[in-house]
């Protein structure tokens, strides 16, 4: 899966794990093949996640106002993600 195509800010599913089917938001890279992830819940925007990009499915959702955030060098907060992930989960969008 090419990295060009994932951006901070947008929604991830899991296939692999403990966690296979869980969505989370994409909080940073770390290498070329390595993702920081967070659900806000679980795992807050404090400790992500650290999960190899073979093992995610890319959403097409983008959160704007998370992705604008941490363009302009600021933080997402744990509440931020959580409403992220619950519009994509209730639309689908």
């Amino acid at each position: 899966m090419p990295v060009e195509r994932i951006a901070v800010g947008q929604l991830v599913r899991s296939n692999t794990g403990r966690d296979s089917g869980h969505v989370y938001l994409i909080l940073g890279f770390v290498g070329p093949a390595t993702l920081l992830l967070a659900d806000g819940r679980g795992r807050s925007a404090a400790k992500p996640k650290r999960k190899n990009i073979r093992h995610i499915s890319v959403l097409k959702s983008i959160d704007k106002g998370v992705a604008a955030k941490f363009a302009s060098g600021e933080a997402a907060t744990d509440e931020e993600i959580r409403q992220a992930i619950r519009a994509y989960v209730c639309t689908g969008e």
